[in-house]
């Protein structure tokens, strides 16, 4: 991703950019103003122009507007810039109700109507899908709003500032590099920011924290481990719970679980809708983490395999599901189950499958194929592979119904999606 990050894990390596320069020929430098009319928007959420041939990034813009901006950045394959002042304004412009808005890059669209972001994203699911010839005829519906605008997020991980800034909480700007303070984010849930309150300015020799919550328990975990002198705040524990849908959840440290949990709850609902489960369908969920999904369509199924490599998450997705008798689970690799489930005859009537952002394992999508559930309901976070991974099932027998686009991440280009197929 392009822009600041909640997670905490080391850095990936950034794709770099080994084309020609095509910003050497401008005598130009951090902090210079640009007269800029903003275009479309690109992969970061960013509005796009062009100076004297250059490409430029407007963070802040809207497509259409009129902008003077401050250059923060010269890179070799384009000019990343901040608006500084808007001379001709957007229809969808609202004022961010975050005061770091622009100089924090964590959100790129606080700046737009709440509308306009639900149809910008429908409209990046749409483009991803128009890609393929297999997918141009599905339905793409309306996006489905969040039940929160702000403070839904319950993980955050923030960085910790250095030299004056030793101590301090904050997040570093996408393009500039600069650190920010941030003494409440508009996106964390408020035991997050209440966490944040008691933190900030006290984490000497740290350079990273972690700080996950239960949005509706109001557990929290903290890690890494809080230096010996910070004694008033927990911290060092490894699970924490959370209920959705009066179900409690035990999560580690080390699993995923959707950061949204009212959207999660929301998202249930859809799934069942969608997928039209009546309680007599066996279920394959693939890529099931912590049993979230498994657990919760449990009472819409007559069974559900839950299927997941990571040790953690499926110890964690049995305690989940202990007082369910409808489901089992598989700690293997997802290509390796559902191809062994295909060969001992198990009919799969529908199958979920929730795969990371860089999509599925092709040999999992041939396991689908083998499987032949009459249903797919595919969750994806990243239309660009979802895109790829369903035309590859579309040309193997599967037909593209719908998509649902959903904004599980309000204030920010990141997209959800349900998509789906019918054998």
């Amino acid at each position: 991703m392009a822009f600041v990050e909640f997670e905490m894990a080391k850095r990936k390596h950034r794709n770099r950019y080994r084309g020609p320069d095509l910003t050497s020929h401008l005598e130009i430098k951090c902090g210079d103003t640009l007269d800029l009319q903003a275009g479309d928007f690109d992969e970061r959420g960013l509005a796009t122009a062009e100076y004297q041939t250059a490409p430029v990034t407007i963070a802040g813009a809207i497509p259409g507007e009129k902008v003077s901006a401050k250059v923060v950045k010269v890179y070799r394959d384009r000019i990343a810039t901040l608006v500084e002042n808007v001379e001709r304004a957007s229809g969808h412009r609202v004022e961010p109700k975050c005061v770091y808005f622009g100089e924090c890059s964590g959100c790129q669209w606080q700046h737009i109507h709440y509308t306009r972001q639900l149809e910008i994203k429908r409209e990046i699911v749409t483009n991803a899908l128009s890609q393929y010839n297999t997918l141009r005829s599905a339905k793409v519906l309306k996006t489905m709003p969040s039940p929160t605008r702000f403070h839904y997020r319950n993980h955050a991980r923030f960085t910790v500032g250095r030299g004056g800034e030793n101590g301090i909480a904050g997040f570093k700007n996408a393009d500039s590099r600069c650190f920010v303070r941030v003494d409440e984010c508009a996106i964390m849930d408020s035991h997050i920011n209440e966490t944040l309150s008691q933190l900030q300015g006290r984490l000497d020799r740290m350079t990273q924290i972690s700080i996950r919550v239960g949005s509706n328990t109001g557990d929290t975990i903290i890690q890494p481990l809080l230096p010996a002198e910070i004694q008033d705040v927990p911290s060092g524990r490894q699970k924490y719970i959370e209920e959705v849908r009066g179900t409690k959840f035990q999560v580690a440290a080390s699993s995923f679980f959707q950061v949204n949990t009212a959207q999660l709850s929301a998202v249930v609902d859809e799934i069942v809708s969608i997928l039209g489960l009546e309680g007599n369908d066996t279920l394959v969920d693939l890529y099931c983490g912590v049993g979230s999904f498994a657990r919760l369509l449990s009472p819409y199924v007559k069974s559900v395999i839950g299927i997941e490599e990571s040790a953690s998450a499926i110890k964690d997705a049995k305690a989940n599901c202990v007082d369910v008798d409808n489901v089992t689970f598989i700690k293997a690799k997802a290509e390796i189950a559902a191809i062994d489930l295909s060969k001992s005859g198990c009919t799969v009537d529908a199958a979920i499958i929730d795969p990371p952002r860089i999509g599925c394992h092709p040999q999992a999508l041939e396991a689908l194929k083998t499987l032949a559930p009459r249903r797919i309901m595919m969750v994806s976070c990243n239309p660009i592979t979802m895109a790829r991974d369903l035309n590859v099932l579309c040309e193997s027998g599967f037909k593209l119904v719908s998509v649902r686009p959903v904004d599980m991440f309000p204030q920010t280009r990141h997209v959800e999606a349900l998509a789906l197929l019918e054998k």
